[in-house]
């Protein structure tokens, strides 16, 4: 039984490590998009602009990351 639970551990640990690094890689994107894509202005002015919609979005997701990083 130790060996299965030694690698349940290092599958979660692989999971883990591929979950924060895809969020990471996301979270960097989504941030990329709303600095450098020149979006066309909204049509509407109630509604927020994307960029600094897509913006927040990857700094939220890139806290996410950091928090599952150092969750294991």
């Amino acid at each position: 039984m130790p060996v299965e639970q030694g690698e349940d551990t290092a599958e979660n640990s692989h999971r883990f490590m591929l979950r924060w690094k895809m969020m990471l890689t996301l979270s960097a994107i989504l941030i990329a998009l709303g600095i450098f894509v020149d979006w066309s202005p909204p049509e509407d002015t109630s509604l927020p602009d994307p960029s600094s919609f897509l913006t927040i979005l990857g700094i939220l997701l890139g806290f996410g990351g950091v928090l599952t990083a150092t969750r294991r």
